[in-house]
């Protein structure tokens, strides 16, 4: 028997190499598996997973040896042991041609938190982890080797499939895994969506097995970043600072920002809003003209990168970052990449022969190999040497034929081919574009380098990360990007990515702002996927992010943003101590009427916020999706938090009145909250489109007082009422157009349920309706800065 103990974990080894004892040398509490075998280390050879059946270890030299019988291979793995964790790494592979190892799967008793990307499992007392020390060491399981048994067939809140984490669940807890590639051979495997596809070969130390290497720890649940920590600075991994403190303990990791389409015209309002809404960082959503060789547009930025410079040098020098956002190694089609001549490292599916050749006016291509013209994809594109084609479909039968060819597409020039040429199908994805090859790759991540180290920029989302897939090199063709990216740009860079989240990559970046805004209200896009992603971000360690809000104006389908909307986002946001992004074109900025009161309220909610004003007592009723929250500011440092009902709408249509019927209506409200006056927002909608219609002197009957406004209210237009005398007419993107003054002080909405009487007249043909929301407000409780 061998043992090492790993911080708090002892692991005992035994001489056939399978881990017989995990154990916490704190509590003596055993995690060791009662069923299922684990071996230290498999190999994979000819498609087979071997296990070893023996294990010797040299103290001296502190080598690990081990010996796998079918294929004959020998596996030699360096143990060092520091004060917090063991490192093991791949020294030598003897005996036989591997085309992979695997490390574990090591399977645990902890069933609690399964920390899929960061690679750790905990069951709330104590932890064990594993870490990746190298971008050619994956975390998770290699996509053509079977699933073993043990492991669940699903984890239901996995933000990824099992071959892409790094802990999983099993049957009785959970396990942890790695595996590293042979890449330097050739090989057929399943890419990405596609079961069966050759992926080249690659050179250098990062395509060899040999150097493999991870950390394995055991620690308490509260000492897991700090263990982490001591893993970075010890072993020389990406150690990302954020305002001078790790990425991961930095209390500016999440913090909230702006994104709007700045230009170098105005970029000065850009900052003014971000400073508005009292936040640091200001984004742009879509700078680039192409994608691959990502230059600017230019009608944002006439002078290239000089230009942006130039905004980011302004926004420094008022106290704002800037940052811009990508689609990663995604190519669009107007790319000099791909036209007018279309680059040789543009990545394929797949490869064939010209059986005959093609002339300049040939409608159809003859192949010796339909397979990669065949396979389901976006497009049907290929490359035959500086020309592109696109085809409808392949023949049934050989010959096989690409039938329905168009030539010289995308701006390429038609040429003649001889027989024998290669054709290439392209790789195409949804969006309209295609992929590089993972050489060409690496032109993309030098041009975001420089870019950053040009201009100053401070923050990016590597959107569309799982476009690297398509190079064929799952894990590590993603982690090669970022980490080229990474240590390109020099400087302290907030990052993210879309979706994929491999164990090397957790150390780089920064947060993950999940969620997106478009095509429903803001209460409802994505809610319950956002707050799915509070959990992966709670049990992987990583700063919490609430996703892309948008901040709209009127359009047909949707009103502009109101405060209340904007103060239930940030509710949540406090409550989940996440920060979010506010999405707003910079047209939307200057056209809606409301934008200093909502940007007032983000500067309040996020002062407090980062301030840890909220107890976690009131965090968890903040949290609640259902409750809705005002905050106003009480002095320095203090606020005062208002629980807030809001009513659903109540409507008055003039359509469902009975003949000679008044133009009102009479609604029940329940008042949940002491007795106040009554806030209420009135909008009329027009019916039929009829933007021409309006209502007229609309009154309230409430508790015996009648409350009513002399004046004329158009088709989408408001009138508020915020418990005084005084009303504000606001067109539909909450413009001010006048005040009205009522004869009476607002009635008293007192608490429990009691009628509401509405009634005003109706204007135009056909008549517009009305819907009104009715607001209380709970007593208020004091917050204040925790540092207080």
């Amino acid at each position: 028997m061998y043992s090492w103990q790993l911080g708090r974990l002892i692991i005992v080894l035994d001489r056939k190499g399978q881990i017989t004892g995990m154990t916490d040398a704190g509590s003596g509490k055993s995690y060791t598996s009662a069923t299922h075998a684990t071996p230290f280390i498999r190999v994979v050879i000819d498609g087979r997973l071997e296990a070893p059946i023996a294990a010797d270890y040299n103290e001296g030299s502190g080598i690990l040896t081990f010996r796998f019988d079918e294929s004959g291979a020998k596996v030699g793995v360096a143990i060092k042991v520091k004060e917090l964790y063991v490192t093991f790494t791949v020294t030598c592979i003897d005996g036989a041609d591997a085309e992979a190892i695997i490390w574990g799967p090591y399977a645990t008793m902890i069933a609690g938190s399964i920390g899929e990307s960061v690679g750790v499992v905990h069951d709330g007392q104590f932890a064990i982890g594993i870490q990746a020390l190298n971008v050619k060491t994956i975390g998770g399981w290699p996509m053509e080797a079977e699933k073993l048994p043990f492991a669940d067939q699903s984890f239901a809140d996995a933000k990824f499939e099992y071959e892409s984490c790094s802990a999983w669940p099993t049957d009785e807890g959970s396990l942890l895994q790695m595996f590293t590639r042979n890449r330097t051979k050739a090989a057929r495997r399943p890419v990405w969506n596609l079961p069966d596809i050759e992926v080249a070969a690659i050179s250098g130390i990062e395509a060899e097995i040999v150097g493999s290497a991870i950390a394995i720890f055991g620690c308490e649940v509260n000492r897991v970043l700090d263990t982490i920590e001591a893993v970075e600075l010890g072993e020389g991994l990406p150690h990302p600072m954020i305002e001078g403190i790790w990425g991961k303990t930095s209390p500016a990791a999440n913090q909230s920002y702006l994104i709007t389409d700045f230009s170098e015209s105005t970029m000065a309002d850009a900052v003014h809003y971000t400073k508005m809404a009292g936040l640091k960082y200001v984004y742009h959503p879509d700078p680039f003209g192409q994608w691959g060789h990502f230059s600017l547009k230019p009608h944002n930025f006439p002078n290239g990168d000089e230009g942006l410079k130039s905004c980011v040098d302004m926004a420094e020098g008022m106290g704002v970052h800037v940052g811009v956002h990508t689609l990663t190694n995604f190519t669009t089609l107007n790319d000099p990449y791909v036209t007018p001549v279309p680059d040789e490292r543009l990545q394929s599916v797949g490869e064939a022969k010209l059986i005959e050749p093609v002339g300049i006016d040939t409608g159809y291509i003859v192949v010796d190999d339909p397979r990669p013209f065949a396979a389901n994809m976006f497009r049907r594109s290929a490359r035959i040497g500086r020309e592109l084609i696109e085809y409808d479909g392949v023949s049934e039968s050989a010959p096989w034929k690409l039938l329905g060819v168009r030539r010289g597409v995308k701006g390429t020039a038609v040429a003649a081919h001889e027989a024998g040429v290669a054709i290439g199908r392209l790789w195409d994805h949804g969006y309209d574009v295609f992929f590089p090859n993972i050489e060409l790759q690496d032109e993309y991540c030098q041009r975001i380098a420089e870019l950053f180290r040009k201009t100053g920029l401070k923050q990016i989302s590597f959107d569309g990360l799982e476009g690297c897939y398509a190079s064929g090199h799952d894990g590590y063709g993603v982690n090669r990007f970022v980490k080229m990216c990474y240590e390109g740009w020099g400087e302290e860079v907030i990052n993210d990515a879309s979706i994929v989240v491999p164990n090397y990559l957790w150390h780089i970046f920064t947060r993950f702002n999940w969620g997106e805004p478009w095509g429903a209200e803001t209460r409802e896009g994505q809610l319950e996927w956002r707050l799915n992603n509070q959990r992966f971000f709670a049990r992987n360690f990583i700063p919490p992010m609430l996703g892309w809000f948008l901040v709209r104006s009127a359009n047909d389908q949707f009103e502009a943003t109101v405060p209340d909307e904007i103060e239930w986002v940030l509710s949540k946001a406090a409550g989940f101590n996440a920060g979010f992004a506010l999405v707003a074109d910079m047209r939307v900025l200057q056209r809606n009427g409301n934008i200093n009161v909502l940007f007032e309220s983000v500067r309040q909610w996020e002062m407090a916020r980062r301030a840890g004003a909220f107890t976690p007592e009131q965090q968890e009723r903040l949290r609640d999706p259902k409750g809705d929250w005002h905050l106003q500011p009480a002095g320095e440092g203090r606020w005062n938090l208002y629980p807030v009902n809001i009513s659903k709408p109540f409507v008055c249509n003039p359509a469902e009145l009975q003949p000679g019927q008044p133009g009102g209506a009479d609604w029940t409200f329940y008042n949940r909250h002491a007795d106040q006056p009554l806030k209420f927002c009135l909008r009329v909608r027009p019916s039929y489109g009829n933007d021409d219609a309006s209502v007229k002197r609309p009154s309230f009957f409430v508790n015996g007082v009648y409350m009513t406004f002399e004046a004329e209210i158009l088709a989408n237009h408001y009138l508020v009422c915020d418990g005084d005398r005084t009303g504000k007419i606001y067109d539909q993107n909450w413009n001010l157009l006048k005040t009205v003054e009522t004869s009476v002080d607002a009635p008293i909405v007192q608490n429990g349920g009691q009628p509401i009487s509405f009634s005003c007249k109706f204007e135009g043909d056909p008549k517009p309706s009305v819907s009104v929301k009715v607001f209380t407000w709970g007593e208020p409780e004091t917050v204040e800065d925790s540092s207080r």
